[in-house]
């Protein structure tokens, strides 16, 4: 007979599982969400005590969930990490089975499920809207855009003749002016460390007055460089930068899974504008895929008119609000909790740009 045990984890113990967990990632093979570096750069950012989820079935770690928790009005609802914030998150299980133990312990300890971005198609949401231990509701839900690039094919694939003799010319009008334009690919850390300024800058110009938060400033800085420094370190960082004569003027920062690409941050400077630098990055990832060891690039969240230009697949994501069904109740908890928060967002948005201001 086997032996099944769930347990909640903090940070520290979470840390103890890094090898195990890493394992369990690439062995089920799903998003940069669901990763020690991510959840490990969140957390310790100081947004909600982190409350990861593992389920041992004879001590083998089959299951984790990548959590955080926070208590409002005296419900623990557990979030995914970055919660609502540009991924797409799950849970990490080898099986149904270890699924089902997950959702269970989480159950049994009475606490809520506040997941943002979760694909629809997604084991989990079958699961929860399948198990009578749980109580459901889905909205919001969002449209991604995906880009799948044959073996051997490339932009000449998705993209038109006229398109690409435009920004073959583009290029050649550029090479004249003595700025030719360059793709720069960087992985590993030490690389990372010496165009970070570049990246940052870029991110700047592009992110000022545009209502964004700007990934690569603080506060956001606590967990964006960690957790690009552990992907770079693991082999799974993918940042492609594009140059118009020497300057770094835009720049796709993405992640790798197996043969997909997440494209987790694209920014481009403005004064680059003019030059199309979204097009020229998407068509030099197109044309070098196979180089890259890519089949799919996952725009994640948000449809743009460029995004729509490339893309030849889609899916959709929402949010998912789960109470265990012994507790319906907590579900008005959490909605009015949520109202709060929302009223209070603004002011505390205004004490931290006057805050900032103060300093300048």
């Amino acid at each position: 007979m086997r032996t099944v045990n769930f347990e909640i984890h903090d940070e520290t113990s979470a840390v103890r599982l890094s090898a195990e967990w890493d394992d369990l990632a690439q062995e089920v093979g799903r998003r940069v969400a669901t990763r020690l570096s991510y959840a490990l750069a969140w957390n310790r950012m100081g947004r909600g005590r982190s409350a990861v989820c593992t389920v041992r079935r004879d001590g083998r770690l089959v299951g984790l969930a990548p959590l955080h928790a926070r208590t409002r009005l005296g419900v623990t609802a557990l979030r995914l990490p970055a919660h609502g914030l540009a991924t797409i998150g799950t849970f990490l299980a080898t099986d149904e089975a270890a699924l089902a133990d997950l959702l269970d312990g989480i159950a049994d300890r009475n606490m809520a499920l506040q997941l943002d971005h979760v694909d629809l198609t997604d084991p989990l949401v079958e699961m929860l809207h399948a198990s009578p231990r749980w109580s459901i509701d889905i909205a919001g839900t969002e449209r991604c855009l995906t880009v799948d690039v044959a073996t051997g094919a490339g932009a000449e694939s998705l993209r038109g003749r006229r398109t690409l003799r435009t920004l073959s010319r583009l290029e050649r009008s550029l090479e004249r002016e003595g700025t030719p334009v360059s793709v720069e690919v960087v992985r590993d850390p030490d690389h990372l460390a010496q165009r970070w300024r570049d990246i940052a800058a870029v991110a700047a110009a592009a992110d000022a007055h545009s209502g964004r938060d700007n990934f690569c400033a603080p506060p956001f800085t606590a967990f964006t460089r960690p957790l690009l420094a552990a992907e770079a370190r693991a082999g799974r960082l993918l940042v492609v930068g594009l140059l118009v004569g020497d300057r770094w003027t835009a720049h796709e920062i993405m992640f790798r899974t197996g043969t997909t690409a997440e494209m987790w941050l694209s920014r481009f400077h403005p004064e680059a504008r003019r030059y199309q630098p979204g097009q020229l990055l998407q068509r030099h990832l197109a044309d070098r895929h196979d180089e890259l060891g890519i089949g799919r690039f996952d725009y994640l969240l948000g449809t743009t008119k460029f995004k729509e230009q490339w893309a030849n697949g889609d899916y959709r994501v929402g949010r998912i609000i789960a109470v265990p069904a012994s507790r319906p109740h907590h579900r008005w908890t959490l909605r009015a909790a949520d109202l709060g928060a929302d009223l209070v967002r603004p002011l505390r948005l205004a004490a931290r740009d006057a805050l900032t201001s103060s300093r300048c």
